[in-house]
């Protein structure tokens, strides 16, 4: 891989095959972890294994999810910004928004991640 960027796209790649390991595997072990408490997969996880601990938590509350990536471009020396529109079923609900994803990459690893996501996207479960 080459350059920020491609380290976040490989993320989302290994996403949307289902490779939870794949994503994993491009994570510094001491990740933080942000997801707005809004929707209810949110919150801080910090490290691997809390990180493992929301992507159950992510594949527990929708059946199914799918993930359509508008953009991702670098905006500084160590920042990606990924543009998503996230769909799926939610507690037995068809729902939609879009949401913005600021990576921090460092020496081909994500040591952060923050969502920010659609207030206007009614997401209770």
């Amino acid at each position: 891989m080459v350059g920020n960027a491609a380290v976040v796209n490989f993320a989302y790649e290994s996403f949307l095959r289902g490779d939870v390991q794949g994503v994993t595997d491009l994570l510094d072990p001491t990740i933080h972890w942000s997801v707005p408490e809004s929707v209810p997969h949110g919150g801080e996880f910090h490290g691997l294994d809390e990180v493992g601990t929301f992507f159950e938590g992510l594949g527990a509350a929708w059946r199914p999810l799918a993930l359509e990536i508008e953009a991702v471009d670098e905006v500084g020396a160590d920042l990606v910004v990924g543009i998503v529109q996230v769909s799926g079923t939610l507690g037995g609900s068809g729902v939609s928004y879009g949401s913005v994803h600021v990576f921090t990459v460092r020496d081909g690893k994500i040591t952060r991640f923050r969502e920010f996501v659609d207030l206007n996207a009614c997401l209770a479960g």
